[in-house]
């Protein structure tokens, strides 16, 4: 039998664990596991979906005008805690409006439920999102969802401001610039709540309303008022002059209150809130600042069932 030379052998050998040392070199290198790869990814996306706080600078008002296809006559900018606002006026009582929010979508999905709105999506706006719908064909307001705890909202005053597709065309601008990443600022995600206990559903009633008022949607705040508060236009006219005279409002709490007088249809809570007024509103006359202080303030708010649904009864300065 043949055999062969030893030395043949090694540099057999030494071939063989070269080709093999040159294609594992080739081949591309990977740092990262499996699960940082998909937290890398997921943080890349999240970090494209951003709005900062100062809407008025992330959408100009040449932007939104060039969008909407009307004049921009003028801007005003409303910050409060965890609410930031960009009113674009059309004229000088009509706009539609921005509203970046630090809240929980869900949340905000269930009030809106409980004032009896219903909500839908629209397949003209590309960035996930919800259509709240005031009735069958008005819009009531687009949520666009930026977190589950951080959303911008596209509302508006009258349909003088926009119309139901002028609005769906907006908000489908707005998402798209978001998706894009278009924006100025770059924001982490907030972090989820870890409260998930549900309040009662009257206490969610009268928080939803005091935060209207403070969101800056005075019209939305009331319409959750009783039929006698809102009986003609003057009354609501009035109403909503009132709520629209609020920089802020914020709730600080809310209890149940003089339960030994509550009936099936009518309930009295306490509430707590941190308010800052307008400074003209300094000027009404005979009630300067409409009876409201800057800074805590005390209210009892009464809730009436009307047609199986509770309504803002009042709101008073004491028990």
């Amino acid at each position: 039998m043949n055999k062969k030379p030893v030395w043949l052998i090694g540099i057999g050998a030494a071939i063989v664990f070269l080709i093999f040392f040159v294609t594992r070199n080739n081949q591309p290198k990977s740092t990262l596991t499996d699960n940082q790869t998909t937290q890398v990814n997921n943080q890349t996306q999240n970090k494209s979906m951003n709005v900062g706080d100062d809407v008025c600078t992330e959408f100009s008002k040449e932007w939104v005008a060039s969008v909407i296809g009307k004049t921009i006559v003028k801007t005003d900018k409303l910050d409060s805690s965890g609410t930031h606002v960009c009113q674009y006026y059309t004229d000088d009582r009509n706009f539609i409006t921005l509203r970046l929010n630090n809240l929980s979508v869900e949340n905000q999905k269930k009030g809106q439920v409980a004032l009896g709105r219903t909500i839908t999506t629209n397949e003209k706006i590309k960035m996930e999102h919800f259509v709240v719908m005031q009735s069958e064909k008005v819009i009531n307001e687009i949520i666009l969802i930026l977190d589950p705890n951080r959303f911008i909202a596209v509302d508006r005053t009258s349909t003088k401001a926009a119309s139901e597709e002028e609005l769906v065309n907006f908000a489908s601008q707005v998402g798209s610039r978001i998706s894009n990443n278009e924006n100025v600022a770059v924001i982490e995600p907030t972090k989820k709540s870890e409260n998930t206990v549900p309040l009662p559903q009257e206490t969610d009633i009268a928080r939803t309303f005091f935060n209207l008022i403070g969101e800056h949607k005075p019209s939305d705040a009331v319409m959750m008022m009783t039929p006698i508060n809102t009986n003609d236009d003057s009354t609501k006219q009035a109403w909503g002059v009132q709520f629209n005279a609020f920089e802020s409002m914020s709730v600080k709490s809310i209890e149940a209150s003089m339960q030994e007088d509550w009936t099936e249809t009518v309930h009295t809570y306490k509430v707590i809130l941190n308010v800052q007024m307008k400074p003209e509103a300094a000027n009404v006359v005979p009630m300067p600042n409409y009876g409201w202080d800057n800074g805590e303030n005390y209210r009892w708010i009464t809730l009436e069932k009307i047609n199986n649904k509770w309504m803002i009864g009042g709101i008073a300065t004491g028990p």
